[in-house]
């Protein structure tokens, strides 16, 4: 029968089929063709990555020894890099799939306000930072696709410390953190921190901890070699407000070359009052 997916079987080919798409995704775009034209079956090539990705990781799948391509450490990357070339989507389904493919275990591993309190330099980490109230918590939720990982209040400056959350790391991860048990395995090859940073400028904390934070924010920055990508989160309704300029100005001068910095528009779908547009206007 023939395969019912690009990575059935083996992800070589399918790889560079990948990259084939991706060559061809900017041509496909200056032609007008829209998503509807195209119907591109992205949560089934997803899926299908995802499929296969998990018996590369049991051994079940080995690539192809005659092809000689270098894989991605997830093989859901390569169709992601096909897919940021071609008309978006924007379909919830393929968002799930691409989430629950790249975020298989979370578990959060500890809250730190200082150095010393941060867990072992032993894999990437992505940061997450913004003003208070700002939808840091509620993304964290949303992109490793759980309900109530990060806690979210309507409260300002809830998160309180930096907060370690182990993507993908072995499955009893959480036992040995809880209980202390020492358990045996490896995290998976793919995985990583994701670090939650307290909201800072509206947070109703004492200005020497907000002082507190923002030493070890710079340090953070300075030190932890491990630091892959830093989010700032800024508010679509209002842009960049004083305290997010501030931010701006201490990621210019501490961020290494080596991490990449992101800026995410949030709550774009609020109303913004006196203006008519948003979800609640006419």
């Amino acid at each position: 029968t023939p395969p019912r997916h690009f990575y059935e079987g083996e992800p070589s080919m399918a790889v560079l089929a990948c990259r084939l798409l991706a060559d061809l995704g900017p041509t496909v775009r200056e032609s007008g063709l829209t998503k509807t034209d195209l119907s591109m079956p992205w949560t089934r090539i997803v899926n299908g990555a995802a499929q296969c990705e998990a018996g590369r990781r049991d051994g079940s799948v080995t690539p192809c020894i005659d092809v000689d391509v270098e894989l991605p450490v997830n093989l859901v990357h390569s169709v992601l890099g096909a897919m940021t070339t071609f008309p978006s989507d924007n379909d919830d389904r393929t968002y799930e799939a691409i989430s629950n493919a790249l975020v298989r275990r979370t578990v959060f591993v500890t809250g730190a306000v200082e150095m010393r309190g941060c867990p072992q330099a032993d894999r990437g980490e992505a940061v997450f930072i913004g003003r208070s109230n700002v939808g840091k918590s509620s993304l964290v939720n949303m992109v490793t696709n759980r309900k109530s990982l990060a806690y979210t209040s309507k409260r300002p400056g809830k998160t309180q410390q930096f907060n370690f959350f182990a993507v993908n790391d072995k499955p009893e991860r959480e036992r040995e953190i809880r209980y202390g048990d020492e358990i045996p395995g490896t995290m998976d090859s793919d995985s990583f921190y994701m670090v939650d940073l307290p909201g800072f400028g509206f947070a109703k904390v004492p200005q020497a901890q907000r002082q507190a934070w923002s030493d070890f924010f710079e340090e953070y920055l300075e030190k932890r070699k491990t630091l892959r990508v830093l989010f700032h989160l800024v508010d679509a309704r209002h842009g960049p407000i004083d305290e997010d300029a501030r931010i701006m100005r201490q990621v210019g001068q501490s961020l290494p070359r080596r991490a990449k910095y992101v800026v995410v528009l949030t709550k774009a779908d609020k109303n913004v009052k006196g203006t008519g547009t948003g979800k609640n206007a006419g």
